[in-house]
Order: C-alpha cells, then structure tokens, then sequence
C-alpha cells in the first residue's frame, strides 16, 4: 500500500534543519492519514474492478472473459518486452535527458541520458525500459538502482523514483516508488485537477479529495489540507466562484500569513470543457518558489520539466 510522503519544504531557501523537521511532522502525519485510507480501499482483480450489483453477485463470466483478454494482450507486450536486444531499436525512439540544475552532491550540469531501453551506463543493466534512481546501490547484494544519488540524510529514498518507456506511445513517464521524501514537478502550465491528486508549496499539502461529476451535474471541487498551518481544513469551491485565489493577499479565498508564499501561490479555475484547472501564480504571473505536483501515479515527462526529488532538482530534455 502506498505511503504518502513529504518532501521537507518546496521552498529551497529554508535552513536544513527547519527541512528535517517539516519532514520529520509529515512522517507522523501520513501514518494516521494512511490508517484512515484502510476501511476504503477498493476490492479489485488486476486490470478489472469487480462490480456487485444489487443482489450482492457479480458476473463472473463477463469478468473472466474481459480479464483472459487483458491478461493474454499484457503477456504479449512482456513477451516483446523480455527481448528488448533481439528485436528492439532503441535508435528509432527519443532519448530523455535530466539535467541536474541543484544538488548537494552531483555537480551542477550533469546529464543523464536515457533512452528507450534505460540508462545509458547503467549499473543495473538490465535493459529493461525502466530507469531506477534513488541513494542506495545495492540491497541484500542486488543492484537496485541505475543511478544513485547519495543524498538519504535529505531525503532522496534509497530507491526514489521510477523512469518508464512506453512502447506503444513511446513516451516517457515518472512515479514516485514510496520511499524517501516524494517526488515532485513543477508546475509551469495549466494542469488538469483530478481526485486525489497532491499540490504542494511552502510547507502546505493540500489534496484534491474530490472535482465533482458532470453526470451527477455535481462538479463542485472539495480540496483538504494534509500538512502545514490549515492541516485537516476543507474547502469546497463551486464553477460560479470563477477563480480561487490562493496566497497572502487579502482577496484569495484560501488566505495564509506564511511569508515563505507568494502573495499568490496559485489559483484554481473552472473550465467548461476542461473542468477544473490549476496554475501556478495568479495564472499571468508564477509564484517565487513554485507549485508542486506529487507524482504518485506515472506522469508524462515533457520538455523542460523540472522534476525534483530530495534536495536534488532535474531538468528534462529531449533529442
């Protein structure tokens, strides 16, 4: 089960002893969020939810089909996959370069180059269209990382983050694993709010619980705070608010006395076609230290992303 986890302030000025303990406080804090999440959990087979329906049964035969479908489509990619030498030119899709523009102990201006089968100089070598990084090499004799970063005492886990190639899109996309202090990316266009996601700037984390339904015609958007001087408040925002304005001035909706924010943080509208949209700043100006998106789920990577996890900040590129 995933934990959630914080990274110790997105405002990297801050001493890094105020970071241990932001750190520190969360750590505390996911555990009773984690203990709530148990009673809701979802009961599901892989690749297929099991649906009850009023009488308390479920068509088994429907779900069995649709899963030997699933199952025999997923077992020919891993076959393809598993001979990624034999058959796979990794010179015919474009390779993702992370330039490290902070670190406490990579230089500056380090590339690190990945193409579609992984890491180019990998230590765990195992061609396998995933890139591990983290500050652990091995683990009960394994390499379990391709690139390591020795950054544990700042909060980079001893295996952090996970870089994947998708060979039907082929594109590239980041998750956190769960260990160490999260993985997160900058916010610098508009994004799209969806259920659960996780923002966070200075030392608040605020979770999109829920963005309504147009079904329901229901498409009101609930946010709770997980961390920071509002933890536990909710807000719920209605389409005829317009824009809510997060930060210090005294017409944002979510109003904070935190000097570390910006006078505006961020902002929330509704679009019609989109639904709910977050943008960093006031949506014309961007906020001094950045919004943050925790990649719990696999992101797509795109150009110029600025990823960061520990005290280590990434730029993505392409060529």
């Amino acid at each position: 089960m995933f934990n959630y986890k914080i990274f110790m302030r997105c405002c990297f000025e801050n001493p890094i002893s105020e970071e241990e303990k932001q750190a520190n406080l969360f750590k505390n804090s996911r555990l009773n969020y984690n203990q709530s999440r148990l009673s809701k959990e979802t009961f599901s087979m892989p690749e297929q939810e099991i649906n009850i329906n009023s009488s308390g049964f479920w068509k088994s035969e429907s779900l069995n089909q649709q899963f030997s479908e699933s199952k025999f489509i997923k077992d020919q990619i891993n076959l393809s996959i598993s001979k990624p030498n034999q058959e796979f030119d990794p010179s015919e899709h474009p390779v993702l370069k992370l330039k490290i523009i902070e670190s406490s102990v990579v230089q500056v201006g380090t590339e690190i180059r990945i193409n579609s089968l992984g890491l180019e100089g990998s230590k765990r070598a195992k061609n396998d269209h995933k890139t591990y990084i983290g500050s652990q090499l091995t683990e009960n004799g394994e390499i379990i990382n391709d690139y390591v970063i020795e950054e544990q005492s700042f909060g980079m886990g001893k295996q952090h983050f996970i870089i994947k190639f998708n060979l039907l899109t082929s594109k590239y996309t980041i998750s956190d694993i769960g260990d160490g202090t999260g993985t997160f990316i900058k916010i610098r266009a508009e994004t799209i709010l969806k259920d659960n996601l996780i923002i966070c700037y200075s030392n608040s984390f605020m979770k999109i619980v829920s963005i309504g339904s147009t079904a329901s015609l229901n498409q009101n958007i609930i946010i709770k705070f997980l961390h920071g001087p509002k933890a536990n408040e909710e807000y719920c925002f209605q389409p005829s608010d317009k824009i809510i304005l997060i930060g210090r001035m005294t017409d944002c909706k979510i109003k904070f006395e935190d000097t570390n924010m910006s006078r505006y943080q961020c902002c929330i509208v509704f679009d019609k076609e989109k639904g709910w949209i977050l943008n960093d700043g006031n949506g014309k100006k961007g906020s001094l230290n950045g919004t943050w998106l925790f990649v719990e789920n696999e992101f797509e990577i795109i150009d110029k992303l600025v990823i960061k996890a520990g005290k280590t900040l990434f730029e993505s590129h392409f060529e």
